[in-house]
């Protein structure tokens, strides 16, 4: 195992609730600002898909002392980058520079979270760049795939919607809904500010707690029931475009949490049942050994509740169910067999051989603080990981895969031409056709 050394962090609570973690870096004259609101798209109110997500880029669309223009125009002045996107169970608003600007990036970033504009004109804008964005893409049936997987898998719970909305909500999504959401959800208590780079810590210090307002304002956001009904069958839904040539394949279930115990050895079984590239067994079995694809991923996206496990490919029309049959053939014997020796030490090599990578960049370290706190991991896992991932053990490994595959109940999504193999998916249970 290579050493590994986590940058070292610093951590404090204002008085006025807002947690904040300071990384000195002062190898490069830069600085980097991660403020993190405990929420994201999942707390989108039914039927507004894309309201938490426009809510954050309208921060960056000015405030009450500078128009948009202005806005971008200090930035660019300053050299420095500025963004602010929603996820979820997070929405991130950054802000980098150089060192010799930090308190005006402070003053910046104060000034963008605590006094947005919400100009009704930009906000115009922005919902119809949104809107033919969204028009430009609902031909591309890779995307098609993902999102109808995401909300099928995920039907009547917080995750049933993408992120940056749909064609159905973003039009009737109004500029006083966002300032509305924005005055109930944000600066809520449970916000942290991520700050990295070569800064004076206890000045930073100082200044948030002289200049930022309170972060527990009005009452806190109750969580939302996480209650997805899994299919008791595997079951297909086939999302007819007769004139593609290839159909894009995504199946699947409901995963396990990013805080879950068996989470470390999920991955670590993964990267040999589908993560690992041209070593995975999917890859060598569906792309090497039978032409099926060119690629092939098993992936599980780390979330504060359970997170989709989902494999997804595309192939020739002809080749659909060979394909998806072969996947469910290598899931079960990978459910069976287990990883081999080679196998395990090849993944806990990767994984802990690549973590370093992940902390390169001021913007990379912040990130993995924040996914750290967003997911109740705590810093300690950061320091820890290499070490708790070269200890998973082969038994390990199965278990997690016995436990939390199941090709049993798998949700099948394809869009392709549904008539040419709709009779062979019967073969696996219930099939539907939509549009």
């Amino acid at each position: 195992m290579k050493t590994f050394s986590l940058p070292k962090i610093t951590s404090a609570l204002t008085p006025n609730g807002l947690k904040i973690y300071a990384v000195p870096k002062p190898e490069l004259p830069l600085v980097s600002f991660h403020l993190v609101l405990p929420l994201g798209a999942e707390a989108d109110p039914p039927g507004k898909a894309g309201l938490s997500d426009l809510t954050a880029e309208m921060l960056t669309l000015g405030t009450k002392k500078r128009s948009a223009a202005q806005l971008a125009a200090e930035v660019d002045a300053l050299g420095a980058t500025l963004s602010a996107h929603s996820g979820w169970d997070a929405t991130i608003l950054h802000i980098s520079g150089l060192r010799e600007d930090f308190a005006k990036l402070m003053d910046l970033l104060l000034e963008i979270c605590t006094q947005p504009a919400f100009s009704p004109a930009e906000f115009e804008h922005l919902q119809r760049r949104r809107i033919a964005a969204l028009v430009q893409q609902r031909d591309e049936s890779s995307l098609v795939a993902d999102e109808r997987f995401q909300e099928i898998l995920f039907q009547g719970t917080v995750y049933d919607h993408p992120v940056y909305g749909t064609l159905k909500s973003l039009p009737h999504l109004s500029c006083e809904e966002v300032a509305q959401f924005y005055q109930s959800l944000y600066l809520k208590d449970g916000c942290f500010l991520v700050v990295a780079g070569d800064f004076p810590v206890e000045a930073c210090f100082r200044w948030v707690e002289t200049n930022f307002p309170s972060a527990n304002r009005g009452k806190t956001v109750r969580e939302k029931d996480f209650s997805p009904l899994p299919p008791s069958a595997v079951r297909t839904i086939l999302i007819d475009r007769p004139d593609l040539t290839q159909s894009q394949i995504r199946l699947g279930h409901v995963g396990i949490q990013h805080a879950h115990p068996d989470y470390l050895s999920f991955e670590a079984m993964n990267y040999v049942l589908g993560a690992g590239g041209f070593s995975s067994r999917l890859m060598q079995r569906v792309r090497s050994e039978l032409g099926y694809t060119y690629g092939i991923r098993a992936s599980l996206e780390p979330r504060k509740k359970a997170g989709p496990f989902l494999i997804s490919t595309f192939t020739p029309t002809e080749t659909t169910f060979p394909c998806v049959r072969e996947i469910l053939t290598v899931k079960r014997s990978f459910i069976d067999q287990g990883a081999t020796d080679q196998e395990r030490a090849e993944a806990i090599n990767f994984l802990t051989g690549s973590y370093p990578m992940k902390f390169e960049t001021l913007s990379q370290i912040g990130q993995r603080i924040i996914q750290a706190e967003v997911n109740g991991l705590g810093l300690e896992y950061l320091s820890v990981y290499p070490a708790k991932v070269s200890a998973i053990t082969l038994e390990e490994m199965g278990r997690s895969a016995r436990k939390h595959l199941h090709p049993e109940i798998m949700l099948i999504v394809i869009v392709g031409r549904a008539e040419k193999f709709r009779e062979e998916f019967a073969q696996l249970g219930p099939v539907e056709i939509r549009e």
